[in-house]
């Protein structure tokens, strides 16, 4: 099964292109990931969450009207048990002013305002 398509038309697609058949089997699979939330100690980086953003016009329903696809939702819970930090899914609108924020492995919406999200955010 080769890698679903890129739907927002904006990221580059010549590596995605590469890495299907007739270049790879497929059985080889690609998912790409998003952010690491981090904070610096001295001259430490810690990973203290992943998070998986995803930009839609509206967060209404955003967990099922754009679900994260399989291959996302095992990458995240991958991550999230391999590293030991939280994983989010955060559905967010053009002007990041609206959010829906879902640890997958809770499957519990909520959804923040711009302000609440930033401490949402700073709490982590």
């Amino acid at each position: 099964m080769a890698p679903q398509d890129e739907i927002t038309g904006q990221r580059p697609k010549n590596y995605s292109l590469w890495h299907r058949p007739p270049n790879l089997p497929g059985w080889c699979f690609m998912t790409d990931g998003d952010w690491f939330e981090q904070r610096k100690k001295g001259e430490e980086f810690k990973s203290v969450a992943y998070i998986e953003t995803i930009k839609v016009k509206s967060v209404d329903n955003a967990h099922i009207t754009y679900p994260v696809w399989r291959s996302k939702k095992s990458l995240i819970l991958e991550i999230e048990k391999k590293m030991g930090i939280p994983a989010y899914v955060v559905w967010h609108n053009p002007d990041c002013t609206d959010f829906l924020v879902s640890r997958l492995s809770e499957n519990i919406p909520t959804r923040m305002n711009a302000e609440e999200y930033v401490i949402f955010i700073k709490k982590l």
